[in-house]
């Protein structure tokens, strides 16, 4: 699967494949890495979290899973918009260093 980065520009919303953050020649490894990190960490909650109330939501039809898998991850795109677009405009200003250290403090990444 293909990792999705949504990052605000002047022109709305910009989508950033993971070849596209792998192979940038503005996005060093810090602002790559932090982005990955990111990215999985929140994937993990949303995973746990389907799992945790599996229970509760009973027998779903397959059409019920992906309503469910497509609204957990536009949660979760939603709620990176903001530090991936910080990680992505601080790359391209040549200074991530401050942003991507406030970053893996905030969500206590390791990377």
């Amino acid at each position: 699967m293909a990792l999705r980065l949504l990052s605000r520009s002047g022109k709305g919303v910009e989508v950033v494949t993971s070849a596209e953050v792998d192979s940038s020649p503005v996005l060093d490894s810090e602002v790559s890495g932090t982005i990955v990190s990111l990215r999985e960490r929140f994937e993990a909650v949303r995973r746990r979290e389907i799992h945790r109330v599996r229970g509760r939501l009973g027998n779903l039809s397959s059409d019920q899973e992906d309503v469910v898998e497509s609204l957990s991850r536009g949660i979760i795109e939603k709620v990176l918009q903001a530090p991936v677009a910080m990680l992505l405009n601080a790359a391209a200003a040549n200074h991530p260093a401050f942003i991507v250290e406030t970053v893996r403090r905030i969500f206590n990444l390791r990377t």
